[in-house]
């Protein structure tokens, strides 16, 4: 193939001016245009500014992925997970990474609930209807997938994991960020039993911080 050779040039995903179906705390999600099984997070603008380029925060920027590194973070520990595991980890199936308008995009599988919207948050869930035996029975498993798959927790609230259905099934379940080793010395990567324990603590952590969103019955 010589370099005159028609070959199509890729373009970038258009995603200005389109409204994301959800905010976080740095990143906007879309609806991937071309899949409407897949779903693409980027970096809110406002969000790098600052938290990786306000003067004073060196440190932040001192990864060469800058403040794409929870997106080789996520990615990595995604396929660590598969590698070391027969099972199915409850976390979100990595796609792979975009070029968009809005910059760099990383493309995971939607999770949609009954309706085929985007499945609600656990924090959502245990709003409407407490902490119900099927609930329960949803957060044994998903405990149990985690420490089965090894998989290593960096942040774990009731706001990063949602209940619904992707193409390996469900409704279960399902962490969609904040998974990857955190620490600059990397423990949880090096011991399986102290990843253990560090996820059954931001477990423990997680039930109690659903406890202060809708209080146990009988109190006021």
């Amino acid at each position: 193939m010589s370099l005159d050779d028609d070959v199509p040039i890729p373009t970038l995903l258009r995603l200005a001016g389109r409204e994301p179906l959800a905010v976080g705390h740095l990143r906007y999600v879309f609806q991937h245009p071309g899949n409407r099984d897949e779903l693409i997070k980027v970096m809110r603008a406002d969000a790098v500014a600052s938290r990786w380029n306000r003067k004073g925060r060196w440190a932040k920027r001192l990864p060469r992925t800058r403040h794409y590194i929870g997106y080789l973070r996520e990615l990595k520990e995604y396929i660590a997970a598969r590698a070391r595991s027969n099972g199915e980890p409850p976390i979100a199936r990595m796609v792979g990474l975009v070029e968009t308008d809005l910059g760099i995009g990383r493309v995971s599988e939607k999770v949609v609930g009954v309706d085929g919207s985007l499945a609600p948050t656990l924090a959502a869930v245990y709003e409407r209807g407490s902490c119900t035996p099927a609930l329960e029975a949803a957060l044994d498993t998903f405990l149990g997938g985690l420490l089965d798959c090894n998989v290593i927790v960096g942040d774990m609230h009731a706001w990063n994991i949602v209940l619904g259905s992707d193409s390996r099934g469900g409704p279960r379940l399902v962490m969609i960020d904040g998974f990857g080793e955190k620490h600059a010395i990397p423990i949880s990567s090096m011991s399986r039993a102290v990843n253990r324990y560090r996820t059954k603590r931001l477990y423990k952590r997680m039930l109690a911080q659903l406890e202060r969103i809708v209080p146990i019955s009988g109190e006021d």
